[in-house]
């Protein structure tokens, strides 16, 4: 199964933002199961009624007959997805939280980075980390359900890179849940920085503290 959790694989066309019917036709032609959650576009109201106009004419129902792809408006529990045995990638802008998300539970990403940090975050899983793919880059970037096929069937392949892409991704999963896990009175890296960054953060107010009291007495 393939999950896609974002507003933002979407296409910029006469000045409004609708999801790219070139993925779900790519998922739908691979024949994979997938979950695609839509928002509202930047800009709008992330809490008010979703529009049906956001989205290309026909998608829903498309999506619909062809029995495989599940559609779901403004929010669905991303983590809980992901932690599921059938899911196979993820498709992200690649923000941080999704790259934290998908990582720790041993998914690879096909990423579509927009802004910000997110082409760097996408550029280092490639790169250095060897667990994502990019399929697209940028607002007004379009695909072609060609491209998406060939970019799933290589993620999801049990061998080959997709295979080693899936054991990348595990082994950094499991080294982001042992740095959160206390055994034995040893705790995990993440624990113990958080434990140091509030001990410096108390002994500096401590300081503080004492200063302004040496000069309030003197």
């Amino acid at each position: 199964m393939l999950n896609s959790n974002s507003s933002t694989l979407t296409q910029h066309k006469h000045n409004k933002f609708i999801p790219d019917d070139g993925v779900s036709q790519g998922f739908r032609t691979k024949r994979k199961p997938f979950i695609w959650v839509v928002r509202p576009p930047v800009g709008f109201d992330q809490k008010g009624e979703f529009r049906s106009e956001w989205l290309p004419e026909g998608f829903e129902g498309r999506i619909s007959d062809s029995k495989q792809g599940l559609l779901v408006r403004k929010w669905a529990p991303q983590l809980e997805i992901l932690q599921h045995k059938s899911t196979a990638a993820f498709l992200s802008h690649c923000g941080w939280n999704s790259v934290m998300e998908g990582l720790s539970q041993g998914v690879p990403i096909i990423g579509w980075p927009l802004a910000a940090e997110q082409p760097y975050n996408a550029k280092m899983m490639v790169d250095e980390m060897g667990v994502c793919v990019e399929l697209a880059r940028g607002v007004e970037s379009g695909v072609e359900a060609e491209e998406v096929r060939k970019v799933v069937e290589l993620v999801t392949e049990e061998g080959g890179k997709g295979g080693e892409m899936k054991r990348k991704a595990v082994e950094i999963g499991e080294r982001m849940k042992a740095a959160m896990r206390e055994e034995g009175g040893r705790k995990g890296s993440s624990l113990k920085a958080m434990d140091d960054f509030v001990s410096a953060i108390v002994s500096t107010a401590a300081e503080r503290r004492r200063r302004s009291n040496g000069v309030a007495t003197g």
